[in-house]
């Protein structure tokens, strides 16, 4: 079915809303508008179903939410798991609340006992709900760092850990193959024996086990100015930060109340250096020593630093150098036998010759922390235990209490960090050039190229297919030593001819290594029309790996720029 005709078919469905299809109506004389609304349905990405909030197949509202829950009922009671419970938690986004309901009353119209959040909740705290209810799955509605016209839908699985590929894959076929006669749906749900609303006792077992993993303060006057960019981390960071021993922790106004329009931000996102310029200025007024500020789901957390005089903003990846650094050093030996820490692909090498020091092992995977969490799975049986686990993109993990990246763990673990550097006269900018000095310089740069619509993206995909099938042997002037495919699978040697299989997943990425160390990565995203370039290169200076990093970066922006004309 063409997008003109499924447009034609949701202004004549009598289960299609007045208000959808006065919006729809509105868009007759705008054929583009109603190709990219219908030309496909929502796909599940690295982040769940994830798009702009409206009426059609390819956005986010109740109907979609409807049938991907109905997909995700008829799936679970397919492999026997439709008498166990699933968990529904979101974000402070605009039409959050109206999706969970919308999900609760799929899943109780199926018979499938549903638990609920009574309010916003961070997608951490619904990890941690599957696994300590033991519930057969979880649902988090929220679009994490996205624009405000932007909503989601994440599905867990029993482990906590967001669905993979292949369990995807089954409901979003399941759900091509519904139409919304399918649905069974309760009409009020909030009131049916089979929903429960959570009452306090899966976050004060959460804070405990938080308080378990993280270490207390060692100088606990150290002075945290928090914001949650108007998401859900407001009423759950500063506590659990006053629960652990900090006694000067202060917020931003502002942005501390839950508010779908993210007023005073342009993008709610902590990589957004714009997101502090609030935070930055209190924090200055008020003598703070660090910021830390959450997404709107509060699963990604960054930070800045007062040092020498200003705010320094640390990337993903020295933050995630900086705690693992702390965390190895506060765990007993024992807790550091067979040890892993476990990065994404386009996250820092840094952590390589660290964790060696440590005597512990770096296993790499796919970019997206579920991957992260399903492999935590797998440790065990190895004989192995997970220590830490962490993403360029701000998402980091101590402990195993939940299988994603939790922003008030790493927040509270930062803080500790801080404040145990601040009790020896330094800032966790003064270790990480420590940390420099003894491992080399690394630093990195990404880059998103945007495109307007879905279809548009379609062009990035398409270079990369070009790139893929002739491989680059110089990037500037440096020279490519090894390519990694992992969408063919194929790790080759550029210097010997020879390949090797990648023991991956497969999955739109190409990555290149040059003689130098340096390394590129070239991904098309997978929850936004957008491709992302990831630059990573080492020196022994700042300056010398400065000075690699802006040439290898024109370089690609050229070769990228020159392609996606084509």
């Amino acid at each position: 079915m063409d997008a003109k005709t499924h447009y034609q078919a949701w202004l004549n469905d009598p289960l299609i809303d007045d208000d959808t299809k006065a919006e729809l109506s509105a868009l007759q004389d705008q054929p583009e508008e109603i190709e990219d609304r219908f030309y496909k349905w929502l796909e599940f990405g690295t982040g769940g179903l994830r798009g702009t909030i409206g009426a059609g197949t390819n956005r986010m509202n109740v109907y979609t939410v409807r049938l991907a829950t109905q997909a995700l009922a008829d799936t679970l009671t397919g492999k026997g798991r439709g008498r166990a419970a699933v968990v529904i938690a979101y974000d402070s986004r605009r039409m959050s609340r109206e999706f969970a309901q919308a999900a609760a009353g799929v899943l109780v119209g199926n018979g499938i006992p549903v638990y609920m959040f009574p309010g916003v909740a961070p997608t951490p705290l619904l990890s941690f709900a599957v696994r300590y209810l033991e519930a057969g799955a979880g649902i988090v509605i929220t679009a994490s760092h996205n624009p405000p016209d932007y909503n989601g839908y994440k599905v867990y699985n029993a482990a906590g850990c967001q669905i993979l590929t292949e369990e995807a894959s089954q409901i979003s076929a399941q759900m091509m193959g519904l139409s919304l006669e399918d649905v069974r749906l309760h009409a009020d749900p909030l009131h049916s024996p089979l929903l429960t609303v959570l009452d306090d006792e899966v976050v004060e077992a959460y804070y405990g086990r938080l308080l378990e993993v993280v270490p207390a303060p060692t100088e606990k006057e150290l002075r945290v100015l928090y914001t949650p960019l108007h998401g859900t981390g407001g009423r759950f960071i500063p506590e659990v930060l006053r629960r652990s021993g900090f006694r000067r922790i202060s917020t931003v106004t502002e942005q501390l109340e839950p508010d779908s329009r993210f007023p005073t931000v342009n993008s709610p996102n902590p990589e957004d250096a714009a997101a502090f310029e609030l935070a930055f200025r209190q924090g200055e007024e008020e003598g703070a020593d660090l910021i830390l500020a959450t997404d709107p789901d509060a699963d990604r957390m960054g930070a800045a630093v007062w040092h020498q005089g200003r705010w320094v903003l640390l990337n993903g990846n020295h933050m995630g150098v900086l705690l693992a650094d702390y965390l190895l050093s506060c765990l007993d030996p024992e807790q550091l036998q067979e040890g892993v820490i476990i990065k994404t692909i386009v996250s820092t090498e840094m952590i390589e010759p660290l964790a060696r020091k440590h005597g512990v092992e770096v296993q790499q995977t796919l970019t997206g922390f579920k991957y992260i969490g399903a492999l935590m799975d797998t440790l065990p049986a190895a004989g192995k235990q997970f220590v830490f686990g962490f993403e360029e993109s701000y998402g980091f993990l101590a402990g195993t209490h939940v299988r994603d990246k939790d922003a008030v763990a790493a927040s509270l673990l930062a803080a500790s960090a801080a404040s145990y550097y601040a009790s020896q006269g330094l800032t966790l900018v003064d270790r990480l050039e420590e940390l420099f000095q003894e491992y080399g310089y690394y630093l990195q740069d990404l880059s998103s190229f945007s495109f307007a619509t879905s279809r548009e993206a379609e062009r990035s995909r398409a270079f990369v297919e070009r790139v893929r099938k002739s491989p680059l042997t110089m990037i500037g002037s440096e020279r490519v030593k090894e390519v990694l495919d992992y969408q063919s699978g194929v790790h080759l040697d550029l210097e010997t001819g020879r390949s090797k299989p990648l023991d991956f997943p497969k999955a739109g990425v190409l990555q290149w290594i040059t003689e130098g160390g340096s390394r590129v990565s070239l991904r098309p995203s997978g929850t936004e029309p957008k491709m992302k370039l990831y630059l990573e290169v080492q020196g022994g200076s700042f300056m010398e790996a400065q000075a690699r990093l802006d040439e290898l970066k024109k370089a690609c922006h050229q070769l990228i720029e020159a392609g996606l004309q084509n």
